[in-house]
């Protein structure tokens, strides 16, 4: 009886879970350190207690991100399948009957490909599953997550672009090979029937040979046909992730010349802080110094008041 193996599965997301939950918490603890309203309300800000009060379920696009991880993570498991079922296909005997091998490599081929266009849709999806109220540092948190998965994925499907490309070549080169050995070995007519042949003398042999070589030459070409598909097809999600990547590039840089204005005008308030410091403390002293002249003015006039009695 087959059974699936589950333990990464199972792995995979309880880790994804635990550093959910510490990013969360990072960013909670974040928002109360920058909410001075904290202070007023007595909300302790302690990680412990911070973790304790706010008890805000996660964005849903999180539940998003773990199935694109756990995606990714079969697209690597199924990219190293594929590439031993090409080395123990290009490393069999030439003869060989290999339909079910082939047939192995073309679904895996196909699974990797779905498995490329789920990930992009899903990732694609992410900013849909927010939720609209959102604080800027879940939106930069969001925008930042999208750039990193579709950066990831641009460079496995580059990758598997990659090796789909050197098993093409490799067998397109040993296909050659085997059609010279055929060439040299069975002079092959480019025109006639089963009786031409039997006319010119080849044997049972030599025709088994014959139609086994055309067989296995149509086999091929359909699978580099397969492959070329394949191919093309993550050209197209290598391109929509490129784009995905600039955008979310640009939204950074945005993002970095928003921050670097930020700091500016921070600076400049600092320093208008200062002047109003300063200018409150020549105040102050000028506000010693009229009530001490008040003062003196008082007491001359009591001390002429006194004297004159």
């Amino acid at each position: 009886m087959a059974t699936r193996r589950l333990t990464d599965a199972f792995l995979l997301l309880r880790n994804n879970s635990i550093q959910n939950r510490q990013l969360l918490a990072e960013q909670e603890l974040d928002e109360l350190a920058d909410d001075r309203m904290a202070l007023v309300s007595g909300i302790s800000l302690d990680p412990e207690a911070a973790i304790g009060v706010t008890k805000r379920s996660p964005p849903k696009w999180v539940d998003g991100v773990d199935e694109i991880q756990y995606d990714v993570g079969r697209i690597k498991q199924k990219m190293k399948e594929l590439a031993s079922l090409h080395d123990q296909h290009l490393n069999r005997p030439t003869l060989d009957d290999s339909s079910e091998q082939e047939h192995a490599i073309e679904i895996t081929a196909q699974e990797i490909t779905q498995l490329f266009h789920r990930c992009q849709r899903a990732v694609q999806a992410l900013p849909g599953r927010a939720r609209r109220a959102r604080s800027d540092q879940e939106e930069r948190l969001l925008r930042n997550v999208v750039a990193s998965l579709a950066q990831a994925l641009q460079e496995l499907s580059a990758s598997f672009r990659r090796a789909q490309s050197g098993y093409l070549r490799r067998m397109k080169n040993r296909e050659e090979r085997s059609q010279h050995f055929f060439d040299t070995a069975v002079p092959l007519v480019d025109d006639g029937d089963d009786n031409t042949l039997y006319d010119r003398g080849f044997t049972d042999d030599q025709l088994v040979l014959v139609e086994q070589n055309t067989l296995m030459v149509e086999e091929r070409e359909r699978e580099i046909r397969q492959i070329v598909q394949s191919i093309s097809d993550l050209n197209e999600i290598f391109r929509d992730l490129g784009a995905m990547i600039v955008e979310q590039g640009t939204v950074l840089d945005r993002i970095d010349y928003n921050v670097e204005q930020s700091c500016i005008k921070t600076k400049d308030g600092l320093k208008q802080l200062h002047k109003a410091e300063q200018y409150q403390k020549k105040n102050r002293k000028m506000l010693v110094i009229l009530i001490l002249f008040v003062v003196i003015i008082v007491l001359i006039v009591v001390l002429i008041s006194v004297k004159s009695r």
